[in-house]
């Protein structure tokens, strides 16, 4: 090996090792970068000069052969933040731009925008399946959008009861109307209330009342405010009735027992009707018993509910993103969607901590997350780098005494150089 040989073999190790350094440094200025990915420096020797006679080859040296990214697993750390989202296991958001090109990435710092778009650090819109009109999931990837409009109220149509009345109570009898919501009060041998939902979202205020008519057997009526449908306000209009019949034991008899519910419209809402559940019926969950002690409701629970506003949301590890609203309601929105490669390896790096599709990758694999080998998505929490500060230091090292190595391979050739220059 000639002496200029010498020096180009020590200018690749000085090549190879500083750019080793540049990876390293690159991965530790990464290091609390959310979703960072580390990279790693890829080398290979050069062996370029047969010997001949069979004295086997004389390398050249060494170059980078490509510097690969490790998409190990980062460790999460919890967030004050429900737009914050971490993958445990494999998988990338996919994000896309103004004009629709996607990108890919395992930072999950999002943030919502006054349009209700979730948006990445470099403005990016989160992508997923969008909630069509009929409250199902589309399956055509777009943009992930949280509504804030405020959601209309649903009618009320059931009312589940769940209540004793005492063997012992007064015997009543349910006055004939026109009467007032007083005289109903006066009359009954017990009362309780509840509320109900009309078209519009709006509750009104239901006075149930309940008669004993001696022997087990007992009368049931609903009442509301006949100022509310039209009428006087005070006076009472029925919207449901029945009887509720109970054997020795206390317990209600279906088969004499029955509720019938009226139709009843509240002022500016559609008409409706009301049931009122005490267990008469397969499937219903309300319960009413006689047994010795005091009259006592224990449970009323309606359905329907008023109007409400998105008061937060909330996304699953399946990446469904379900809206609460400050009635009580729940909605799904959407679903963020993952991605899988079939070489993660062949992805490439666009900055902003994204990557982009090539055909070493392969194209993206996009589905629900927790399935098809992708991983879960929590909220709430962020995936932080995966670069370990203890291994870079450690490699760091020998990149240096390989680069300082390297430089005194130069540095003895060219004092070679000179000694044979001067004897000329």
């Amino acid at each position: 090996m000639s002496l200029f040989n010498t020096l180009n073999t020590g200018i690749t190790g000085l090549g190879t090792n500083g750019l080793s350094l540049s990876v390293i440094g690159d991965n530790i200025s990464n290091l609390n970068t959310v979703g960072y990915k580390g990279s790693t420096a890829d080398f290979q020797d050069l062996i370029l000069q047969q010997l001949g006679g069979g004295r086997g080859q004389l390398g050249q040296g060494a170059f980078t052969g490509r510097v690969s990214q490790v998409f190990g697993q980062g460790a999460l750390e919890n967030s004050s933040s429900g737009t914050d989202l971490a993958i445990d296991g494999k998988g990338f958001f996919v994000v896309a731009d103004g004009e629709g090109q996607q990108f890919f990435s395992r930072a999950g710092q999002f943030r919502l925008d006054t349009e209700g778009n979730l948006l990445n650090v470099a403005g990016l819109k989160l992508q997923g399946y969008e909630m069509l009109a009929d409250g199902s999931l589309g399956s055509t990837v777009g943009d992930i959008n949280i509504p804030t409009d405020p959601i209309p109220g649903t009618a009320s149509e059931n009312v589940a009861v769940t209540l004793n009345l005492s063997p012992d109570a007064e015997v009543g009898t349910a006055p004939t109307l026109p009467a007032t919501l007083s005289d109903v009060n006066e009359a009954a041998s017990f009362t309780t209330s509840s509320v109900v939902y009309d078209s519009l979202g709006r509750a009104h205020d239901v006075t149930l009342a309940y008669f004993n008519q001696g022997g087990g057997d007992w009368t049931f009526s609903a009442y509301a405010d006949a100022g509310e449908t039209g009428g006087t306000p005070g006076d009472a209009v029925e919207i449901s009735t029945g009887t509720l019949d109970f054997d020795g034991e206390g317990n209600l008899d279906p088969l004499t027992s029955s509720t019938l519910a009226n139709s009843v419209t509240f002022e500016g809402a559609d008409a409706q009707t009301v049931v009122f559940d005490f267990g008469l019926t397969t499937g219903q969950t309300g319960s009413v018993t006689q047994y010795a002690g005091a009259s006592s409701l224990y449970n009323i629970d309606p359905d329907g509910n008023g109007s409400g506003n998105l008061a937060s949301f909330d996304i699953s590890t399946e990446g469904v993103v379900t809206g609460i609203y400050s009635n009580g309601d729940t909605r799904e929105l959407g679903q963020v969607v993952l991605a899988n490669f079939r070489s993660e390896s062949g992805l490439t790096r666009v900055g902003h901590n994204m990557y982009g599709a090539t055909r070493e990758s392969g194209a993206a694999i996009i589905g629900d997350a927790d399935s098809g080998g992708r991983g879960v998505i929590h909220a709430y929490a962020l995936e932080m780098s995966n670069v370990d500060l203890e291994n870079q230091f450690v490699k760091m090292i020998q990149s240096q005494k390989g680069y300082q190595a390297s430089a005194r391979v130069v540095s003895s050739a060219d004092e070679l150089l000179q000694e044979l220059m001067q004897i000329v």
